[in-house]
């Protein structure tokens, strides 16, 4: 296979994608713990906590991936005991347990479903698509609750992992329409999202001086 980019790119690219996703996750816990809240949306973090169990214990493809794949499962699993807490007050248990539960079964199944389906043991399309769908439930988040369990520390740390993740994979795989398509769209829903986290963030600051005025 001819790389697009050298190696030393690649690995370059492969560090800001395990650096950036990694001080995504933790920032998002330190804030959900601050907030008292959950910081990722349920279903994407079903979707993201599903692909890192699959091809950590079930379908690993590099050793090195392996553990970092195991590394951010720990971290949602952190995240989603969050959820279950902080959630537990606002449905009924059995409700909340019962969607938790069909939307990990859903989720895993259509993962391993698209790695054989598409001949993908790297769960690339399943990763860009859980990325594309998170991009898009972090912005109706901001929206539906402002800053509640999100900071512009979150966004940009999402954005430029997402950007490392996808010029690695548009090196190996710079015919792939569908992941072109991907990667392009991401990011453009990260830049929206970014956005709204920088300005609902510059309104509270202003917000907050106008109080100090008074």
């Amino acid at each position: 296979m001819e790389h697009l980019f050298s190696k030393q790119v690649e690995q370059l690219l492969q560090f800001g994608v395990a650096f950036f996703w990694t001080i995504t996750y933790i920032i998002i816990i330190y804030k959900g713990f601050r907030d008292r809240t959950c910081g990722m949306p349920i279903a994407a973090l079903c979707a993201n906590i599903t692909w890192e169990f699959l091809f950590s214990f079930v379908m690993p493809f590099h050793p090195l991936q392996q553990i970092i794949s195991i590394v951010w499962f720990l971290l949602d699993c952190l995240i989603l005991f969050q959820f279950l807490y902080y959630s537990k007050n606002l449905y009924p248990k059995w409700r909340m347990q019962t969607i938790v539960f069909s939307l990990l079964i859903i989720a895993l199944l259509l993962h391993y479903g698209m790695a054989i389906e598409f001949d993908d043991p790297q769960g690339k399309y399943s990763a860009f698509g859980i990325n594309l769908m998170m991009s898009i439930l972090f912005i109706k988040m901001v929206i539906e609750l402002d800053l509640y369990g999100q900071s512009k520390y979150i966004a940009y740390a999402k954005m430029i992992g997402t950007v490392c993740a996808s010029l690695y994979c548009y090196s190996l795989y710079p015919h792939s329409l569908l992941l072109n398509m991907m990667y392009i769209l991401t990011f453009i829903l990260d830049v929206i999202y970014v956005t709204l986290v920088v300005n609902k963030s510059i309104k509270v600051i202003h917000r907050s001086a106008k109080y100090k005025q008074f």
